[in-house]
């Protein structure tokens, strides 16, 4: 796999200062880390691997859990009417940074502590003003590049497939209202396409995605795009098992997908976006406010197509697609 480089900042990230200084060890500092679902177990060293290169980041940067950072870890566990509450429930354990891997959970409310998340638009999201001087308490990574980004996603599918007539949208209903969900459907739109919302419910958990894919094969669709929410990838499992029971290629917007067994992923290096994550954490524990830190921003994303995964289906990926792949998985 390719390492992938990210706009200006970035680079300024990566060259702060490592390590414990001279001067003696870091005061300790609270973190609380927030997940719209899955346990809470998904969030450490051993969980998610994006959460090893998220730890092995702040140690890097002289903040060890269990030593000068104590770590709090909330999950709504799939309940959108619970994120609220979750949320609050961070902001009363007096954290010096809430970190939230989804920006979903800010429907219900916004804290006033520094905030570091990863969001699809923070502008259109009502996060910031600016991504190079955020203009609140929040900054983070965008990890969505908007119409360009959802148009190359299907335009990959349409070249796996040959033809594609009726793709649908895996996606939460509050994402599929969002910025993301109206760059998705003009991208279609510019393709001459009509994208299909396949809503998830409010109270999402494993069982849940079934019935959602028995009734997009029913209206024959014949691609699926899977919105990047953290809810998606903590059930990745289950979609891109039932995505392979239904014959249903699919375009994902996280490796993690394509590694269990999904057809195609095109998204940025998510390793590089969790370390530069835990960078600007590690800022605003040096006392960088997060106005000082702009939003970062990838600017090349990785394409792996899972061979197997199309034989599977009874797809046969042209040789075209298979050369532009950054990973191909056998």
């Amino acid at each position: 796999m390719k390492r992938r480089g990210f706009i200006a900042g970035s680079f300024a990230l990566l060259a702060m200062p490592s390590m414990v200084r001279a001067q003696g060890t870091k005061p300790t500092k609270r973190l609380a880390m927030i997940r719209p679902a899955g346990p809470v177990s998904l969030m450490t060293v051993n969980g998610l691997p994006q959460y090893g290169a998220f730890f092995d980041e702040l140690r890097r940067r002289g903040y060890v859990e269990g030593q000068n950072l104590v770590v709090l870890r909330f999950s709504a566990e799939g309940h959108q009417d619970r994120n609220g509450a979750v949320v609050q429930q961070a902001i009363d354990s007096a954290p010096d940074v809430i970190f939230l891997p989804s920006s979903t959970m800010f429907a219900a409310n916004r804290p006033s502590i520094a905030v570091v998340v990863a969001t699809s638009d923070p502008i259109a999201m009502g996060f910031t003003t600016s991504l190079a001087r955020p203009s609140g308490n929040i900054t983070g990574i965008t990890i969505d590049a908007g119409l360009e980004i959802w148009g190359k996603r299907l335009s990959i599918l349409r070249e796996a497939v040959g033809r594609l007539n009726r793709p649908h949208f895996l996606a939460l209903k509050f994402m599929w209202e969002q910025p993301i969900g109206y760059a998705a459907r003009q991208a279609a739109a510019q393709l001459g396409l009509s994208l299909t919302p396949a809503l998830l419910p409010a109270d999402l958990g494993k069982e849940t995605y079934a019935p959602i894919f028995e009734e997009m094969k029913a209206s024959g669709a014949d691609g699926l795009v899977v919105d990047p929410t953290s809810e998606n990838l903590t059930y990745r499992q289950t979609i891109t098992a039932l995505a392979d029971r239904h014959r249903l290629p699919a375009i994902y917007s996280h490796r993690d997908f394509a590694v269990d067994g999904g057809l195609l992923s095109y998204a940025p290096d998510f390793l590089d976006v969790n370390r530069l994550l835990a960078g600007q954490i590690a800022n605003i524990f040096d006392g960088a406010k997060p106005a000082d830190l702009p939003f970062q921003q990838p600017t090349n994303y990785q394409l792996v197509a899972n061979v197997k995964a199309a034989q599977a289906i009874g797809l046969t990926l042209p040789l075209s697609l298979l050369s532009q792949a950054d990973e191909v998985i056998e």
